[in-house]
């Protein structure tokens, strides 16, 4: 596999994902993390992608209301038996055009079942 697959996906902090002292809820994250970690992989599945297989997930500082954080997505890795998806959530630098503080950062592992396989037929 030579290209990678690269996905962003911008991720506004609310009060709803939040709680009273206005720090997001690490729960909250993970679950829009989970979602967007599958972006990359949906093209090689006929169905739905399949549940994880293994992944890891940490929190590195913390986001409030309002911040405006990008989730990253890439497909890094395709092995025999399953696809890894890097994820990397950003906050950008108030006072920096390029730079952006990491949030948190995840690893999943998703299974490569045949059944689940898209099949890439031509036509005669």
């Amino acid at each position: 596999m030579n290209t990678h697959i690269n996905t962003n996906v911008p991720f506004t902090v609310t009060k709803n994902v939040s709680n009273a002292n206005g720090f997001l809820l690490p729960h909250n994250l993970y679950s829009k993390v989970k979602i967007v970690a599958t972006y990359p992989i949906k093209e090689f599945y006929l169905q739905d992608v399949p549940d994880l297989e293994d992944f890891k997930f940490k929190m590195h500082k913390n986001a409030f209301v309002n911040d405006e954080l990008i989730i990253q997505a890439q497909l890094i890795k395709k092995t025999d038996n399953n696809y890894l998806v890097n994820v990397i959530v950003t906050k950008p630098k108030p006072e920096s055009n390029n730079h952006h503080e990491t949030i948190c950062s995840a690893l999943f592992g998703f299974s490569l079942d045949k059944e689940y396989l898209k099949e890439t037929k031509t036509a005669c």
